[in-house]
């Protein structure tokens, strides 16, 4: 009888694909990835090694090869429509036979385990002391490889040797009955492996250490190698007999399916290579700024692991990052980049600007740029249309895009493409003790990671990246975080390894020059190297004003400008608040006002609460009405909210906004006379910013113990921005100087206003509720540091002493709050207030009752003049013009 691996049924006939053809595929794309990738550096980097060399590999091949040896037990061949088993599952059941179970002597005899035993030793890096004592090295290299579904199973606690919850699963799953043994389908399997990857079983070669480390990055290079053998559409056809393919047959369609998924990078190599593109041509800039040639110019760039870019909005950090890449992978230490953004949004913009550059430094043969973004599926200029879980459509050059797009189909791949555009939420995933994070963190492992605006993430957010920034640099990885307005504090903790790092004072981390380059070198080292400012700075006249909770007198501030030909940007803390603030400019003004901003001839404002097709349509019409290439040169007034403050190319001559913490004030400052321009009003020839605050100051919204009243939430202080105590010292700064000169002034601002000193001086001084709200903020700050040290895995633990069955995916988040629901409309999609087919709406969480069905999908939907309206988790929604809103509000 024949084991089969994979099956599928079909009303009239069944196809199926023989188990040791599958397992013989997953040792031959693994073995694939080794030769033709970083993998293999990174693997050998965890083990302690200086490389693999070939016998190893092949050792690790045929290791990776018995991965689904559990599907040979009855209850999975039998499938899920026989009763007469308890289990149909594959990885507990392996174990249950080899280490709780009468037969274990003959299965491992039937795996060959005896002659594997030969090939690792004992651990040769010793781990924490909070984690359990190493397993034998032969069990430990096979927990990382029948791991391989997502979620290492956790050993028992008083016999680290036993997987959990083996007792569930009954022991004559592996007895000898009528219809089968079923450990003659380990020896058949055993038996192929031994012949296909003959190499492996020669008696020289030098014994593996175990490390932990290197049991993570294995699962998941195991997991990955198992997805793309698993791939029967593209490259792993089911065989249907049970003919053995040829080793040379088998390393073919490894070879060609991990080359036409982008995962051997060696032709882009030598493409990038033979053009040696400069930055112009790359760029279309004459020559590299200051800062750009600070980049360019780092030396020794093997010891460049994790590099930090300060530098102004607007100056070019994009192109540096971009360029970092292309050096760093041109002399093979990366094999690809991730691009992560804070939004969505931003990253959508981004996308087209990283394309455009591949395009230049690689020539038409570029790899595959990707947009990862739930909910998209675009990869370079296309986009493919989902028909089921696991089925995607691509809307022209199918035969091609079908590879290219591989890794955009489905967001637990978006890492091993490439190149990849999308936000931090995926990066953060491979750290958190969620389905797959091994095979993100292995893809991980072999790319550039680029942070764009790391002063955006909170202290939660922070903590998981710092600990994937970490794993990186110790697995020999590559970096690169950049901001226009980061902190001394945020700075030291990005780059430490120690628990605690130090935290520089405030007169120190003032003294900092500013741009600065600070990279974290191989020897442990940091160094730091200063940037010259060439050009003169730009001078911003700031006026305070206590006008946020006067609608009407923010739009006639912005109208006043707007007539005198200024192009006005308002940016609110709240979509509530923005879009109250268009409407009073409609009703006060005219609705026919020709000084307003328009999508398509439609009055609109600018929010994240927007269908993406919608989102792209307000993206090009802001950046027509406020971008370099601008259309019109009449005045304009664009209300938003904080989608504007990056990303986006737009210059503004007058900004409004709302109080926000200094760092990023400074980032919506950036949007101000970003461009050279000569047709400037004369009241703006000097860019000028007027911040809105409160009437009767911060402290009115502090209660007696320290906590933010609702109305004041509303606003965005104390909810969107929670510390009050920052939002204060800005102010105060911003007070003592109303004229602010930008980059010089961005060090000092910044850490006037967010050092852990300054804040403390403050709340000292002020007394009171600013005191007892200092220590909530300090407490709630601890709290989400230790919220997301929980839901990590310990990359120093071995594998069965990591807790994944102990979390729920639904509740470890990238993004503390963030539960928000992407819902999908059905054919036919309703039309949005663009004239644009609405195919899916992400609502936030906090508008979904907690108990809606996981399953839940729009109701009820119902055609609207400019709209729509549907019904989703009993609660009613509209979508038009002014974006997505609750029917209640």
């Amino acid at each position: 009888m024949i084991t089969w691996g994979k099956k599928r049924e079909f009303a009239d006939h069944t196809e199926w694909h023989p188990l040791n053809h599958h397992a013989l595929e997953v040792g031959c794309v693994l073995l694939e990835l080794l030769k033709v990738s970083l993998f293999r550096r990174r693997l050998a980097h965890a083990l302690g090694v200086t490389d693999l060399v070939p016998q190893q590999m092949l050792r690790l091949a045929a290791l990776a090869a018995l991965h689904d040896a559990g599907k040979c037990n009855h209850g999975f061949q039998d499938g899920r429509a026989s009763r007469e088993w308890s289990t149909h599952g594959h990885v507990r059941e392996i174990f249950k036979l080899l280490f709780d179970s009468t037969r274990y002597q003959e299965g491992f005899a039937s795996l060959n385990l005896q002659d594997l035993d030969t090939w690792f030793t004992e651990a040769g890096i010793s781990v924490g002391p909070a984690t359990q004592e190493p397993p034998d090295p032969l069990l430990g290299w096979l927990w990382a490889v029948f791991c391989h579904h997502g979620r290492p199973l956790r050993g028992d606690t008083g016999n680290p040797g036993k997987p959990q919850e083996l007792d569930q699963i009954a022991a004559r799953v592996w007895d000898v009955t009528p219809e089968r043994d079923p450990l003659d389908g380990l020896l058949h399997l055993a038996d192929a492996v031994r012949r296909t990857f003959a190499g492996a079983f020669a008696s020289v070669g030098e014994p593996m250490a175990l490390t932990p480390a290197a049991q993570h990055l294995l699962t998941g290079l195991v997991t990955l190698a198992d997805w793309i053998a698993s791939d029967d559409k593209n490259f792993f056809p089911f065989a249907g007999d049970a003919t053995l393919p040829s080793l040379e047959v088998l390393t073919n369609k490894a070879h060609s399916a991990v080359k036409a998924l982008g995962l051997a990078p060696a032709q882009a190599r030598q493409n990038l290579k033979f053009r040696s593109p400069d930055f112009k041509s790359v760029f279309g800039f004459p020559t590299p700024n200051p800062m750009q040639q600070a980049v360019a110019e780092l030396s020794h760039l093997e010891n460049q692991h994790v590099v930090i870019l300060e530098s102004e909005t607007g100056s070019g950090k994009t192109e540096a990052a971009l360029w970092h890449f292309l050096r760093l992978f041109a002399h093979g230490l990366v094999d690809g980049l991730y691009f992560a953004l804070p939004t969505r949004a931003a990253a959508v913009q981004l996308h087209q600007r990283t394309l455009c550059a591949m395009r230049q430094a690689f020539g038409p043969d570029h790899p595959p740029v990707i947009l990862a973004v739930p909910g998209y599926f675009r990869v370079d200029d296309a986009d493919a249309i989902r028909l089921a879980p696991f089925a995607t459509l691509w809307n022209d050059e199918a035969d091609r895009l079908r590879y290219r797009g591989w890794a955009a189909e489905h967001p637990k791949r978006y890492l091993t493409a490439p190149i990849a555009v999308g936000t931090i939420d995926q990066v953060l995933l491979s750290a958190l003790a969620t389905s797959h994070a091994h095979m993100r963190a292995t893809s991980l492992s072999r790319l550039l990671l680029v942070v764009d605006e790391v002063h955006a993430s909170d202290t939660y957010m922070t903590t998981i990246l710092r600990e994937v920034v970490q794993r990186l640099r110790q697995l020999g990885g590559y970096a690169m975080l950049m901001s226009a307005t980061l902190g001394g504090s945020a700075r030291s903790l990005l780059l430490s390894d120690h628990a605690r790092p130090r935290i520089p004072s405030f007169d120190e981390a003032s003294r900092y020059p500013y741009p600065l380059l600070t990279h974290h070198q191989g020897d442990g080292k940091v160094a730091t190297t200063n940037i010259p400012v060439t050009e003169q700075g730009k001078s911003v006249t700031v006026e305070r004003l206590p006008l946020a909770d006067l609608p009407l007198e923010v739009v006639k501030h912005a109208v006043l400008a707007a007539r005198t030909g200024a192009r006005v940007l308002v940016i609110r803390n709240t979509v509530t608040w923005a879009v109250t603030t268009q409407l009073t400019l409609e009703q006060h003004f005219g609705a026919d006002s020709a000084l307003f901003w328009r999508c398509q001839d439609i009055l609109a404002l600018h929010h994240a609460r927007f269908a993406a097709e919608d989102r792209k349509a307000l993206d090009a019409a802001i950046e027509a009405a406020l971008g370099k290439e601008m259309v019109s040169h009449e005045g304009r007034v664009v209300v938003s909210t904080q989608t504007t403050e990056q990303s986006l190319d737009i210059d503004c001559d007058y900004l409004i906004t709302d109080l926000c913490p200094m760092d990023v004030l400074l980032q919506r400052i950036g949007r101000l006379h970003r461009h050279k321009r000569n047709n400037r009003p004369i009241d703006f020839a000097t860019p000028r910013v007027l911040v809105l605050e409160p009437e009767e100051g911060l402290a009115m919204g502090l209660t007696e113990n320290g906590t933010c009243t609702r109305a004041f939430m509303k606003q965005g202080w104390g909810s969107v921005y929670p510390d009050l105590r920052v939002l204060q010292a800005t102010s105060e700064a911003l007070q003592a100087t109303p004229t602010i000169t930008i980059p010089s002034d961005n060090r000092r601002l910044v850490e006037a206003a967010t050092h852990p000193d300054t804040l403390e001086s403050l709340a000292n001084r002020l007394g009171g509720c600013w005191t007892t709200h200092g220590n909530k903020v300090w407490g709630t700050h601890a709290a989400q540091s230790q919220q997301a040290r929980l839901g990590l895995y310990n990359r120093d633990c071995w594998l069965h002493d990591c807790n994944f069955h102990g979390h729920d995916d639904a509740r470890l988040v990238t993004r503390l709050g963030m539960n928000d629901r992407l819902v999908h409309f059905p054919d036919p999609a309703p039309m949005g207030p663009f004239q644009k087919t609405i195919t899916a709406l992400t609502i936030p969480g906090r508008f979904l009752p907690v108990d809606f069905a996981p399953d839940a999908g729009p109701e009820n939907i119902l055609q609207e003049a400019g709209g729509f309206s549907f019904t989703f988790g009993h609660h009613r929604f509209h979508y038009d013009r002014l974006g997505l809103r609750p029917a209640t509000d």
